[in-house]
């Protein structure tokens, strides 16, 4: 197996897998580890999987959960995703916990974003099974903003539970590899 894959890498531009078929992972959850073996993926081109709805001028948008990124037991996504209309945007996973805090402030992300980080490092985020993130929209604008969209792409794993000891201890002592994701959500009992 290669090393070179691992989270927030893009090669020669747009987002890269973080795994093949047959590859170690442990999705590091909380508050788990879980060892698991990608069995199959596939890649999800770009598309709209929210759009909060109207936004008055200067308001935020209640919490919105990204349901369309959800997926079946087992598995889990690699996305990187962008928006569309000119709003500021905070980014939970899981709701209780905002991407980007810092001591004094919860850094946003805005339509910027594309132009600054064209392979949109910035935004990978991994979702295990139907754990998945909440946004809120800020229109900074001085007028109403009909829509605040989001588009995201990258690719969807399919996983099977690593059970053999000798393996879980090989990669455990580093001496099989594997690729280690920070993940939201339990993923079955912990190791």
């Amino acid at each position: 197996m290669s090393i070179g894959l691992y989270p927030y890498k893009s090669g020669l531009g747009g987002v890269e897998p973080v795994a093949l078929i047959d590859y170690n992972i442990c999705l590091v959850t909380s508050p788990t580890r879980q060892y698991r073996r990608v069995t199959w993926y596939e890649p999800l081109p770009p598309f709209q999987f929210l759009n909060i709805g109207a936004i008055a001028a200067g308001t935020q948008s209640n919490l919105t959960q990204a349901t369309n990124l959800a997926l079946w037991d087992g598995e889990f996504g690699q996305y990187r995703w962008y928006g569309l209309d000119n709003v500021q945007t905070t980014l939970w996973l899981p709701r209780t916990n905002g991407r980007g805090s810092l001591k004094n402030m919860q850094v946003p992300y805005d339509i910027q974003i594309p132009s600054r980080d064209p392979d949109l490092h910035l935004t990978e985020i991994f979702v295990w099974e139907d754990k998945v993130p909440w946004f809120q929209a800020q229109n900074i604008m001085d007028y109403g903003l009909d829509n605040a969209r989001y588009i995201a792409e990258g690719y969807r794993f399919v996983t099977t539970e690593i059970t053999d000891p000798a393996t879980l201890e090989g990669i455990k002592a580093g001496n099989i590899q594997c690729v280690y994701l920070t993940c939201y959500g339990q993923a079955g009992r912990p190791q």
